[in-house]
């Protein structure tokens, strides 16, 4: 029988289309294979970009307590954002750099020197200014040492050792006391600043709520509280003032002649160095201990008073300060920790018949050192 070509089964064209398929089949098997591993070193390729750009932007950082240098020698100083200010006075940004070399520097400061002492010259009344660089220790001074009533600026120094007192475990801020209504210094009553004076006799306060109240309104039966649970004044004096600072001793009598020429004598006064030197200990405290030391730089910071140093810098650069006036001795104070470009302290005394003219001279000086500090930086 023949075997019809056109419509019969060809074994060698069937045989020949399996082998077509199967290769067919295997370039798809490859294709894909390929492209499979192209995506995966795509996705390595990418996250090893992505680690790489991470490095690149990230800032390095610099401990609050030690200060980096240029290769010209210029310090590297961290932004006034150390150290640690939390809620009020919490701020991030990047390293600063000083961009003016040490002798530039150097110039600047004695024409900050001769500048405040040409200004103060000019005005009429005793004045006494003192400038710690809390980052490299330089100082600036004006009859730093001669005594004028303190005023409440003591209360900055007060409430310090009472936060020493209770990180050293000798009582807790959280402890209550009584107030006493009877007149300082048998009981805590004095007159003046505050709204304790109004409280009936035997009413309690934890110790922070007085220390919050002697500093945010400069509570004067507050601050008597303070000083009775710290063991009075001349316990203070000996065992906190004194070993800090004393080129006026406090609780010691002081002699001078005041603004009018009229010979004076008295306690409680105090000096400009004085002042700064207890702002100086009360901010290397908070260098040691934020989270403890936090609650009263806060309160120094948000105080009711907004004359004296805050007037002399803007208004987004934090102060913790304590002012100070007794009109009976026409002195109108002001010490203050500064958090700038580079921190530091500073203390303005004034002693003169004009006390708006005196607030408006302390918040000019505070320009003047403030302009300084930041003319060290671009």
């Amino acid at each position: 029988m023949k075997h019809n070509a056109g419509t019969g089964y060809n074994i060698y064209s069937n045989s020949r289309r399996r082998s077509s398929n199967d290769r067919r089949k295997t370039f798809v098997v490859v294709c894909l294979f390929i492209c499979m591993i192209c995506v995966i070193l795509d996705i390595i390729f990418i996250s090893k970009l992505a680690s790489k750009s991470k490095d690149d932007v990230t800032a390095p950082t610099t401990s609050s307590g030690t200060h980096e240098t240029d290769d010209s020698g210029n310090i590297i100083i961290p932004s006034s954002g150390d150290p640690g200010l939390s809620s009020d006075t919490a701020e991030t940004s990047a390293a600063k750099v000083q961009t003016v070399d040490a002798a530039t520097r150097a110039a600047n400061l004695e024409k900050l020197q001769n500048d405040v002492a040409d200004y103060l010259a000019k005005q009429n009344g005793r004045f006494g200014v003192y400038y710690i660089n809390m980052g490299n220790g330089e100082t600036m001074a004006y009859k730093e040492s001669q005594p004028i009533v303190a005023a409440s600026s003591i209360k900055m120094a007060y409430n310090t050792y009472l936060y020493e007192k209770a990180e050293s475990g000798e009582l807790s801020l959280d402890e209550k006391i009584a107030y006493k209504a009877t007149a300082y210094p048998d009981g805590d009553l004095e007159y003046g600043t505050g709204t304790i004076q109004n409280k009936p006799d035997g009413t309690e306060f934890t110790l922070y709520e007085v220390s919050h109240l002697s500093i945010t309104i400069s509570d004067n039966c507050g601050t008597n509280m303070v000083i009775r649970r710290l063991g009075g004044e001349d316990a203070i004096n000996n065992n906190f003032l004194k070993p800090i600072s004393a080129a006026v001793d406090y609780r010691g009598t002081a002699t001078y002649t005041d603004y009018t020429g009229t010979e004076k004598s008295g306690k409680r006064r105090t000096s400009a160095i004085d002042l700064a030197k207890y702002a100086e200990h009360l901010y290397k405290d908070y260098e040691g201990n934020q989270a403890h030391y936090q609650p009263l730089i806060d309160d120094l910071c948000n105080t009711e008073y907004s004359w004296g140093v805050p007037g002399g810098v803007p208004s987004d650069v934090k102060v913790a300060h304590k002012v100070g006036f007794n009109t009976s001795y026409f002195a109108n104070n002001d010490v203050a920790i500064v958090f700038a470009s580079e921190d530091y302290v500073l203390a303005v005394m004034t002693e003169s018949g004009d006390a708006s003219q005196a607030q408006k001279i302390i918040g000019e000086v505070s320009r003047m050192v403030y302009e300084y500090v930041e003319s060290n930086y671009a």
